[in-house]
């Protein structure tokens, strides 16, 4: 690799970052959401496993007596300090279908509440 980085180079580096990202983001989520009482669904391309260059790291929290809105604070919180542009948002915003969807294609870290 030369001084310059070409735009090939440039996007694996941001992939790479990005699944870094996302497994060192997993059990930090775990860990809060057992300590909470509730859990995380990660879903989409994070997920799955198949970033590209925009990607987000979508997140539904689902944690009891409305405590999906703090989950949701520490959830952007960690993304943002891993590099991550977060899109979480508490279950209660969330529709059936898509939540279900979510879990269908997703993984639940933490407990069910």
């Amino acid at each position: 690799m030369g001084p310059y980085l070409t735009l090939r180079e440039r996007h694996d580096c941001k992939l790479a970052a990005y699944r870094t990202g996302v497994k060192a983001l997993r059990p930090l989520l775990a860990a809060y959401a057992r300590e909470h009482g509730g859990r995380f669904i990660l879903f989409g391309s994070a997920a799955r496993g198949t970033p590209h260059d925009q990607s987000d790291v979508d997140i539904i929290a689902d944690f009891p007596e409305r405590g999906s809105t703090a989950a949701c604070s520490f959830a952007d919180e960690r993304c943002w300090a891993l590099g991550l542009t977060p899109d979480c948002r508490p279950i209660e915003w969330t529709s059936d279908k898509e939540v279900a969807r979510a879990l269908d294609e997703g993984v639940a870290l933490g407990e069910t509440p």
